[in-house]
């Protein structure tokens, strides 16, 4: 029977919430058949033994990679997606959780019935673990206007704004459910466009990507809930960290700018917001060896630095920390 879907459970080092990512998924009524394909990506504790347990207990549902030795996110990610056997894919990390039930079949119709469109996505809420998990709604996935039905993006607007982002990516990709035969045939054909461990994270290159060759349907309901409990890879809690994370997305932003022809102008709200965010952490970390690698990637970025960015340098060189 052909699978209606794919939902990549992708976790490292989760043995304590991996069980209620995937009790999450099983709360999905859905009336089409899909699979849920864990991929663990070679962690040391006990998540994989926690995945085993419940593919063994769901085994015409829930499938495993075999094991390996730790890829990285973005080819532990794609492998995942090379390895789908459904006509459409959704993931979920194993820290955090989908919402509403009806999510997937209501994706999945959408789909179904716009042929034109690569992307469904739903709203996000962000619950703050170490804030006795208060939540609050992340403003960049929410409906404009009020707008209480789906409602289509153009798959141009949003690659230029994923690539142009400055505090958020236009939605979150673990929100979404999208077509996979066009991200399977780019995996295999221009590896470059998606693979992109220069920046390690999969979400900027396949949301532009998937703009690339549709349009984008927003559903306004609760999907996802990200949660934040401490350290991640997009979520660093020290500067000098924080300044390297944003760095490495920026400089395959531009090399992903290039590859779709975008001018200078259509990135240039990214650069300098980045540019001025990577300058003040390298102000509050202190470690002058950032300043010069700022400078150098002013050269090779080709946009010049904003005058905050310029006036945190300075104080920098003079020792200055601040908050």
């Amino acid at each position: 029977m052909m699978l209606k879907a794919t939902v990549i459970l992708f976790c490292y080092n989760q043995e304590a919430t991996v069980g209620r990512a995937i009790e999450s998924v099983l709360r999905q009524r859905c009336d089409y058949p899909y699979e849920i394909l864990v991929a663990d990506d070679g962690s040391p504790d006990g998540t994989r033994r926690v995945c085993e347990e419940y593919a063994s207990k769901y085994p015409d549902l829930i499938r495993m990679l075999p094991a390996a030795p730790n890829k990285g996110l973005v080819d532990n990610y794609y492998d995942a997606v090379a390895a789908s056997r459904g006509e459409y894919v959704a993931d979920c990390a194993g820290d955090d959780e989908w919402g509403a039930p009806d999510r997937l079949q209501r994706c999945i119709e959408l789909l179904d019935r716009h042929k034109d469109i690569s992307v469904v996505y739903t709203d996000t809420v962000t619950v703050n673990e170490a804030q006795n998990g208060a939540a609050a709604s992340q403003a960049s996935t929410r409906s404009s206007g009020g707008a209480e039905g789906p409602t289509r993006r153009s798959g141009r607007e949003i690659l230029l704004s994923v690539l142009n982002h400055v505090n958020s990516i236009p939605y979150v990709l673990s929100s979404a459910l999208y077509r996979r035969e066009p991200v399977a045939r780019a995996l295999s054909e221009s590896p470059r466009l998606l693979r992109c461990p220069d920046g390690g994270v999969e979400d900027v290159p396949l949301i532009a990507f998937l703009g690339s060759v549709g349009d984008a349907m927003h559903l306004p309901i609760e999907g996802y809930r990200y949660y934040i409990s401490g350290e991640s890879v997009s979520n660093n809690l020290s500067d000098e960290k924080d300044y390297w994370f944003t760095a490495r997305v920026s400089s395959m932003t531009l090399r992903l700018g290039r590859l779709y022809r975008l001018t200078f102008h259509q990135q240039r709200d990214h650069f300098r917001a980045k540019f001025n965010y990577m300058a003040a952490m390298a102000r509050r970390s202190g470690n002058r060896a950032l300043l010069c690698d700022l400078r150098k990637r002013r050269r090779e970025w080709g946009h010049p630095l904003p005058l905050k960015a310029r006036l945190n340098l300075l104080l920098l060189r003079l020792g200055y920390r601040g908050v």
